[in-house]
């Protein structure tokens, strides 16, 4: 059977490709516009999957680029000023002849060089406290306020702690001697004579007052007296008379009531709580050395089984400032310059400069002579500690350095890694530009030929149909 050709029939079957040979041309029109081989994820959902993978990473990777980028900024800042530190500050200790100033220089010169070391022990504060933006490069995981500072004694602190604190400080094992008398039995109704180490009452006591009006009163004019080797309290019926001086007391004070001895008990005193509080500091400055601020630089940055970062998958951006000044690992289980070594010294360079800047200046102006009978050995041993710190200082600096090189190592494999993933989506998303406009000039050539021929075709129908 012969199928009947109509004009309705040519006229749907011409609109149809027509229409299909259009939403070719708008959709290879659009491809090349946009050069890409997908607009939408259902147009081609296994290249669409890559393309957000291939994304996500690069979004990755560029976050990590710019951590890199602020962290080696800090770093490189932070190795500067250490170079300034070192270099400079330590140039200059040497070109000062330190050596020849604690020997055979004149007071005048012995008193300006010591002038000039607490100036530059000051000098090195204001450099550890330079910022890198709004940070404090060496303060640790706290970057928003001054690491370094004074105390109102002049000692150096980090973040508000005493940096050379130390509970093993002989100066807070020092033991003081207290004497306690019983003067309970005293009437005062009846007088009695009363002498206490060298002073007595007998113009003072008044059968009017009461027992403890008289000894306050007796308490007062003794503190009032400078030269006495005590300090006497009164409470409870006792009187109480400490040393002034750390250390034992030869002997114990005199006491005499209406011309008898008084029978004197000795006491002593053990530490105060300095002692607690040194090692409270203590405590908290290694914990500050301890502290850890783990930044992704694309290692791989992962918790462990105790919910903490892996240190060996993440970069630690925290500076404590106390690491790069001194310190000793054999005998601290924290490296860090702080605390006090076996002669009492600081372990940290600041400190140790201003002891012995302060050492020089406390020197007599006119002849020159030491304070302290001790005074040369004590500066000969400071000094050669101030070198031997210099040469941790100068261990540091390398570390730093090393640290600051493996930042700008890992820059360089972030941007090529960058430069990789941005390759792979430009495969994944875009099109090559020659089939891009071999394709569309196929459209534009379909459609043109599909116009021409709808022409030719409903022509001759319709004069078919009227035959």
């Amino acid at each position: 059977m012969i199928r009947r050709v109509t004009t309705n029939g040519s006229m749907y079957s011409y609109r149809s490709t027509l229409q299909r040979t259009y939403r070719l041309l708008n959709n290879t029109t659009q491809k090349v516009i946009s050069n890409r081989q997908f607009s939408s994820y259902a147009e081609d959902p296994a290249a669409a999957t890559r393309a957000f993978q291939l994304r996500r990473t690069r979004w990755n990777t560029q976050s990590q680029l710019t951590n890199n980028s602020k962290i080696t900024g800090k770093f490189s800042q932070g190795w500067d000023a250490l170079e300034k530190v070192y270099n400079d500050l330590g140039n200059e200790l040497d070109q000062f002849d330190l050596l020849r100033g604690a020997s055979d220089s004149t007071a005048a010169g012995r008193k300006a060089l010591g002038q000039s070391m607490i100036a530059t022990a000051e000098s090195i504060v204001f450099t550890m406290n330079s910022k890198y933006g709004d940070e404090y490069i060496f303060a640790g995981a706290d970057g928003l306020n001054a690491p370094f500072g004074w105390d109102d004694e002049g000692n150096l602190t980090f973040r508000g702690i005493r940096v050379d604190s130390d509970p093993n400080d002989p100066a807070l094992q020092a033991q003081k001697a207290v004497y306690s008398i019983d003067v309970s039995g005293l009437d005062p109704t009846k007088s009695p004579q009363l002498s206490v180490d060298g002073l007595n009452n007998y113009n003072m006591l008044n059968p009017r007052n009461d027992l403890d009006t008289n000894m306050n009163d007796l308490v007062a004019t003794y503190n009032n007296d400078a030269t006495k080797a005590y300090t006497a309290s009164y409470a409870d019926g006792k009187l109480t008379l400490t040393a002034k001086a750390e250390g034992a007391v030869a002997a114990a004070p005199e006491a005499k009531i209406d011309g008898a001895a008084v029978t004197v008990r000795e006491e002593v005193k053990g530490q105060d709580d300095r002692t607690a509080d040194a090692q409270e500091a203590i405590d908290a400055i290694k914990s500050m050395l301890k502290e850890t601020t783990f930044e992704d630089l694309g290692m791989g940055m992962e918790e462990g089984p105790d919910g903490k970062i892996k240190p060996a998958t993440a970069f630690n951006s925290a500076l404590c400032g106390l690491k790069y000044l001194g310190g000793n690992a054999d005998e601290q289980d924290v490296y860090g310059g702080y605390g006090l070594d076996e002669d009492g010294d600081p372990r940290n360079f600041i400190s140790l400069i201003k002891k012995a800047g302060q050492l020089l200046y406390n020197t007599d102006e006119s002849s020159g002579a030491w304070e302290d009978v001790s005074g040369r050995e004590d500066i000969d041993r400071l000094l050669g500690k101030i070198h031997d710190t210099l040469g941790k200082v100068s261990v540091t600096h390398v570390d730093l350095d090393t640290e600051v090189a493996f930042l700008k190592t890992n820059n360089d494999r972030l941007k090529a890694l960058d430069d990789t993933l941005n390759d792979q989506i430009v495969e994944t998303e875009d099109l090559d530009p020659a089939d891009a406009i071999t394709s569309l000039m196929w459209a534009q050539y379909s459609y043109s030929a599909a116009l021409k021929i709808g022409n030719s075709i409903l022509s001759q129908s319709l004069l078919d149909y009227l035959s």
